[in-house]
């Protein structure tokens, strides 16, 4: 199970550091200060594979800007980091950000439930210009769940799988189960609600072997 931590500041990159993540997801638009330094330093102090997000207001973050000065923001940063999150709204820059010599994170965030084939078609879009596909969806009932799970356990790998919201927030440990390529946590402060402290994660994967 590939465990990403999200951040928002980033001071508290020390103490994630700790719990040895696989990953370490830089929530640029929830981040406060110079970016740019602030990832900087960042990249100094650890050696853990940098994730770079500027997600936007319309998809769950806080970013409000239009995809030139989303660009502008990342383009310097993505040097520093391994993976970038490039929203669909923006992925006429990833072959731009892909030349900074990181992968692409294709994501796309929905609050609907998309049917199985859409969820198809999402994939394939989302493919045409990442490396690794991130489908984070809002399951309104456990059929919807059980659709989502058959679509990850199905789909093209690499490919990440999600859910919003807490109703089904167990979803989130049996996803990378069935082929879900991360499962993103928090050490302290969750950066999207639902989320599982990192602790509590690996105790569930423990607990599901």
């Amino acid at each position: 199970m590939k465990i990403v931590v999200s951040v928002e500041n980033a001071a508290a990159v020390g103490e994630v550091a700790e719990y040895n993540p696989t990953f370490i997801e830089l929530r640029l638009d929830r981040m406060e200060g110079d970016l740019l330094d602030q990832v900087r330093a960042i990249r100094e102090k650890t050696v853990i594979p940098l994730i770079a997000t500027l997600r936007s207001r319309d998809e769950g973050g806080r970013f409000v800007g239009d995809a030139d000065l989303w660009a502008r923001i990342v383009g310097p940063i993505a040097r520093y980091v391994d993976i970038v999150d490039v929203e669909a709204r923006y992925r006429d820059h990833a072959p731009f950000i892909k030349s900074q010599g990181v992968q692409i994170l294709a994501s796309l965030h929905t609050n609907e439930m998309p049917t199985p084939p859409e969820l198809g078609r999402i994939e394939e879009m989302l493919r045409s210009y990442g490396d690794i596909p991130k489908i984070v969806v809002h399951p309104k009932s456990r059929d919807d769940l059980f659709d989502l799970i058959a679509f990850t356990h199905r789909a093209q790998k690499p490919v990440c799988t999600s859910i919003m919201g807490a109703e089904f927030r167990y979803a989130r440990a049996i996803l990378p189960l069935l082929g879900s390529e991360f499962v993103y946590c928090h050490a302290g402060t969750p950066t999207a609600e639902g989320q599982y402290h990192i602790r509590e994660m690996r105790q569930l994967a423990d607990l599901l072997k």
